[in-house]
């Protein structure tokens, strides 16, 4: 449905002020900040209208209007005014994105803090996903009998660790022969081939192998056994600041989803799935864990193809014009990031 001038001007109008402010918004409000000249009187015949079609609702009795979900995506849609961010900004994401070296985790541990700091919001970054990483090299490293750290490198330097509980028995030269029997078969493979391999193997290992053999496929199947997607989650103190959120039913609600994720994870897969930046409203979801926030979701690529996404969750009247340029940026930078590592790996020549 296209609105009229009139109706749109008091549209935005109610949208900006309910954003500056967050509370409802009333006629006179209306009338003193528009550049329409109308009384209030007849800014509250507009409003009737705008209610009429779902653009604004009345929260109580005597109150303003508030924008609904239909009002807020007719905003964004149209109205959106993104303001640049400053050099100074950027640096500051760029810098702290490289800072951290070529620790997978670490570098997307940073990406969340850094994106939370910046928007004052729950930010979460997807990690990678193995269909395009390659395995490069393991090592173990015997930290006492029975505990071993697994360290994998992955193409272009990226690394993870993992601290894995071992057989007492098992001696630092029984994992030197596990590591090069492992990158013997494995280097150069993506790590979606390689966990299914091991998985494989491990099925036929007691059969066709020796224990040696059999205890290195489950060294390196426990070293990446985790899900394709897994989330980093920052700010969520940034909720106990705004002044919305007085409904603690619905704090709880949004404090589970992120603990448990699996719902938040499907809603975020979508949105890897697009070549752009997305504007999720919960209410459009139909989710009760988000009915009060938006979700800005930005994917990040490797060799064009979208492998992860950065994300803030805010209330639905945050601030879109400075946090969706920071979302995108954040993105951006760190799919060079990982370009970059990748390029100059060892042996890298950009082909599958």
């Amino acid at each position: 449905m296209t609105l009229d001038k009139r109706k749109t001007h008091v549209l935005l109008t109610i949208v900006n002020n309910y954003i500056l402010t967050g509370q409802p918004v009333g006629s006179r409000t209306v009338s003193r900040d528009s550049s329409l000249k109308l009384s209030p009187a007849s800014i509250r015949n507009i409003m009737a209208d705008l209610s009429e079609d779902g653009y604004i609702e009345q929260p109580h009795t005597s109150a303003g209007r508030i924008p609904t979900a239909k009002g807020i995506r007719f905003y964004l849609d149209s109205n959106l005014e993104i303001e640049p961010l400053s050099r100074e900004i950027q640096e500051k994401i760029k810098s702290s994105l490289t800072s951290v070296g070529p620790d997978l985790s670490q570098t997307l541990s940073q990406t969340c803090k850094v994106l939370s700091s910046l928007s004052g919001q729950i930010s979460l970054v997807i990690t990678p996903s193995h269909q395009l990483i390659r395995w490069q090299q393991i090592d173990f490293v015997l930290l006492r009998p029975g505990l071993v750290m697994s360290i994998l490198v992955m193409e272009g330097g990226m690394i993870n660790n993992k601290v894995i509980k071992v057989d007492q028995e098992i001696t630092g030269d029984d994992l030197v022969r596990f590591s090069n029997y492992l990158n013997e078969h494995f280097q150069g493979k993506t790590l979606l081939h390689v966990r299914a391999a091991i998985l494989a193997q491990m099925q036929n290992a007691r059969k066709q192998f020796e224990n040696l053999y059999e205890n290195a496929f489950r060294l390196a199947h426990e070293s990446f056994d985790q899900p394709n997607r897994q989330v980093y989650v920052e700010g969520t103190h940034y909720l106990f600041q705004g002044t919305d959120f007085s409904d603690l039913n619905k704090m709880r609600e949004l404090f589970k989803m992120l603990e448990e994720k699996s719902k938040l994870l499907k809603l975020l897969d979508k949105t890897i799935e697009s070549k752009n930046l997305s504007i999720i409203l919960g209410q459009e979801q139909k989710m009760d864990e988000l009915s009060d926030f938006t979700v800005i979701s930005c994917p990040y690529t490797l060799r064009d193809e979208n492998i992860g996404s950065v994300s803030i969750i805010g209330p639905t009247r945050m601030n879109y014009s400075k946090i969706v340029p920071a979302v995108d940026l954040t993105a951006k930078i760190l799919s060079q990031l990982f370009q970059e590592i990748y390029e100059n790996s060892l042996g890298f020549d950009g082909t599958d």
